[in-house]
């Protein structure tokens, strides 16, 4: 934190980005929101992250992802003061609840093997997408995330060429045609390593199509960092 960022916040402590309480233990969030975060740790599957009974490399319930596409984290369950920050960010358009929400994923991203020279990417949005919101809730996310870990950002490497029809993504399975090639990496990235941010992972369909589109170009590893996972047991 700089010096005036810091004078900042001893003249007005942070508030809670969803009730503006003043901030409690948590980044950005008051005692009380911070309460209903039911963050995720423990035994989990090494790869996609679901909590499983014993921590094992793979789990039944692993997305089929391709190999590139080495591990995924989520700090928190899409549900409570989580569920209402990726709203108010998403839909509210309240910016600053990307803070929170960026401490959420750079947490679960340091659960993560990453190298230093690892890249932080941000899962797209459609032109037309970003347009209606005026913005890329997932880029502001990875840019919180990016300066918590000290790599560097690269929100215009990865595209999304083709947006999703909204009756697709009821299920895994729609989810996943509806992703099948919406995503193009701008260049050539020649066996680098890239941790790709989101606010939720849900199927895993996005993430995944968003790796086959950086494999392609040469990206060796892949990693995903999420703030929340949806359907957690």
């Amino acid at each position: 934190m700089s010096f005036a960022a810091a004078l900042l916040d001893a003249l007005a402590p942070p508030l809670c980005a969803l009730c503006r309480a003043p901030a409690g233990p948590f980044p950005w969030l008051c005692t009380e929101c911070a309460r209903t975060l039911r963050l995720l740790h423990g035994a989990r599957c090494l790869r996609c992250g679901a909590p499983s009974p014993l921590q094992a490399p793979l789990c039944a319930a692993c997305p089929p992802w391709p190999d590139a596409l080495v591990a995924a984290r989520s700090a928190a369950v899409h549900a409570g003061a989580a569920r209402e920050l990726v709203h108010a960010l998403k839909y509210g358009g309240r910016l600053g609840a990307a803070r929170p929400l960026g401490a959420l994923a750079a947490a679960a991203a340091r659960d993560l093997p990453l190298a230093a020279a690892t890249v932080v990417l941000a899962v797209p949005l459609h032109a037309a997408a970003r347009r209606r919101r005026g913005f890329n809730q997932a880029a502001e996310i990875a840019a919180v995330v990016a300066r918590a870990l000290g790599l560097p950002f690269r929100p215009r490497l990865l595209a999304r060429v083709r947006d999703a029809a909204p009756s697709a993504l009821r299920t895994a399975a729609g989810r996943r045609r509806s992703v099948r090639g919406a995503f193009r990496a701008r260049a050539a990235v020649r066996g680098g390593a890239f941790l790709l941010v989101d606010d939720v992972l849900t199927t895993g369909a996005t993430v995944g199509a968003c790796a086959r589109a950086l494999h392609r170009r040469g990206a060796a590893r892949i990693f995903v960092a999420t703030a929340t996972r949806a359907r957690v047991p």
